[in-house]
């Protein structure tokens, strides 16, 4: 009668390490995937992160060029027509 209950309790064990190593191995599971998630959203934030700080170069570029009144004055004749006084604009038409 004692070995059959040792024999139980062995299988109870048994089932109880089974099942507290089945979680283990979910838990483990659940990490590995939301690892592999955060290595590949910082791989995209690096890529934002690149596309962002060149962007920021054209825009103080363009910033820079706005204090120049000899850009200014290029830009503003060449796309808005701006003439000065008794000048005449001719536009001909582009290739494309």
């Amino acid at each position: 009668m004692k070995g059959k209950r040792k024999k139980v309790q062995h299988f109870f064990v048994y089932i109880a390490m089974l099942v507290m190593s089945g979680f283990l191995i979910m838990g483990g599971l659940q990490q590995l995937s939301m690892t592999h998630e955060l290595k590949s959203s910082i791989v995209q934030k690096k890529k934002e992160k690149k596309e962002l700080s060149s962007k920021k170069k054209e825009l103080e570029k363009a910033k820079q060029n706005l204090t120049n009144p000899d850009y200014v004055e290029y830009i503003a004749r060449g796309k808005y027509l701006v003439t000065k006084e008794g000048e005449q604009v001719f536009k001909f038409p582009s290739k494309d």
